[in-house]
C-alpha cells in the first residue's frame, strides 16, 4: 500500500488523475475491506486537502489580483497537512527565481490572516511549474521541478555563457547530491533526441560531474516529431516527482550561503567605494548586474548584508533618507 500512496501522492500533486471520484471510491473500498483505519484517515485527508486548496488558491488569487498587479492565474498553491502526506526526507533548500521568491511572502501573510495559529513549511522538492525557453531552434513550454527551474534560470540573464557545476551550486543552493541529480536530467532526459542543456567533459553518470564540468544552453534543442524539428511544443521534463529526498549536510548549505553574503558584501563595498552614495533600488540593480555570473542576490540577503556592514562602519545609511546609502572610508 506505500505504492499506491506514492503513486497516488504524485497523480494529486501533479492534477494528472484520470478520475478523482473513482479515486475517492477506491479509497472507501480500503475501508471496507479492512486495511488500517490510520493509513486510510490519511488518504481521505489527502483529497479532503486537495479540495480545501483549490478553496484557498481562489481566495487568494480573488485578494492578490485586488492588490497586486500580478499573473494570479499562473500560481497554483497547494496547502498539505504534513501528517498525511509526509514522509522521511528533510526539506532541501533551493534558491528560488525572483517571480516566485516574492510570492512567498504574499502566500504566508494570506494564509496566516485566515489560520492565525498555523505555519506553513516550503517543500520545494515536491513542487513543479512550466517556464517558457527560447533558444536559436525555436520557443518552447517545459513542464518541469523546481529544482530544474533553479538550474534553467541560472542562464536567465546570460543565456549563452558557460557554467561550471561549481558556480551552478552556488547560484542555486541545491545540495551536491540532489544538483547531481536535476542537472542529470536536463542533459540525459531519455526521451529526448537532444537535451536542454550540453556539458563537457562528457560522463557516464552525475556522479562523475567536477567542480569543473562546465553546462550550456543547447541551442539545438528542439522537440523532433517525424525525424523534423519542431519550432514550437511543449516538453515535460519532471517524469517521476521526487517525493523523498536524500539526507544532506547541513555544512554543505551554510558553506553556500556564508560564500554568498561574503560576495554580496565584497560587490556592494565595490559599488559604494565608486559611487560614494547610492540608492537602494540602484544599488540593487547594480549588485545583480555584478553577481548574475554567480547568482542572483535575493532582497532578504540584500538587506542582510547592507545591515551588517551598516552595523560594522563599512557604509552608512543617510539621516535624512533611509534608501540612501554612502561609502565610510
Amino acid at each position: 500500500m506505500r505504492y499506491h500512496k506514492t503513486h497516488l501522492t504524485r497523480r494529486l500533486i501533479l492534477e494528472t488523475s484520470a478520475d478523482s471520484d473513482k479515486e475517492e471510491m477506491m479509497v472507501e473500498w480500503l475501508r471496507e475491506v479492512g486495511m488500517p483505519a490510520d493509513f486510510v484517515h490519511k488518504l481521505a485527508r489527502m483529497f479532503q486537502d486537495i479540495k480545501v486548496s483549490s478553496d484557498l488558491n481562489r481566495e487568494f488569487k480573488e485578494e492578490f489580483k485586488r492588490s497586486r498587479e500580478v499573473a494570479t492565474d499562473v500560481i497554483n498553491i497547494k496547502i498539505l497537512n504534513w501528517g498525511a502526506w509526509g514522509r522521511s526526507g528533510d526539506r532541501v533548500p533551493v534558491s528560488l527565481p525572483l517571480e516566485l521568491e516574492e510570492i512567498v511572502p504574499e502566500v504566508e501573510d494570506f494564509y496566516k490572516r485566515h489560520h492565525s495559529g498555523r505555519k506553513l513549511q516550503w517543500h520545494h522538492h515536491m513542487s513543479n511549474g512550466t517556464i517558457h525557453f527560447s533558444n536559436e531552434t525555436g520557443e518552447y513550454d517545459l513542464d518541469v521541478t523546481t529544482f530544474q527551474m533553479a538550474v534553467l534560470f541560472a542562464w536567465n540573464e546570460r543565456p549563452k555563457d558557460k557554467i561550471s557545476f561549481e558556480s551552478l551550486r552556488l547560484a542555486t543552493e541545491i545540495p551536491d547530491v540532489e544538483l547531481r541529480r536535476t542537472i542529470w536530467s536536463l542533459v540525459a532526459f531519455p526521451k529526448l533526441k537532444r537535451q536542454v542543456l550540453s556539458y563537457y567533459p562528457e560522463c557516464q553518470s552525475p556522479k562523475d560531474f567536477a567542480n569543473s564540468t562546465v553546462f550550456w544552453v543547447n541551442q539545438e534543442f528542439a522537440l523532433i516529431r517525424g525525424g523534423k524539428a519542431q519550432k514550437f511544443g511543449k516538453v515535460n521534463l519532471i517524469g517521476k516527482l521526487q517525493l523523498v529526498t536524500e539526507k544532506t549536510k547541513d555544512e554543505e548549505n551554510v558553506a553556500i550561503m556564508e560564500l554568498r553574503a561574503l560576495r554580496t558584501q565584497e560587490a556592494i563595498i565595490k559599488i559604494l567605494k565608486m559611487r560614494k552614495s547610492i540608492s537602494n533600488s540602484q544599488l540593487q540593480a547594480e549588485l545583480i548586474e555584478i553577481l548574475k555570473s554567480q547568482f542572483i542576490p535575493t532582497r532578504k540577503l540584500i538587506k542582510e548584508q547592507l545591515e551588517w556592514l551598516i552595523e560594522n562602519k563599512y557604509i552608512r545609511r543617510d539621516e535624512s533618507n533611509i534608501n540612501l546609502f554612502h561609502y565610510v572610508a
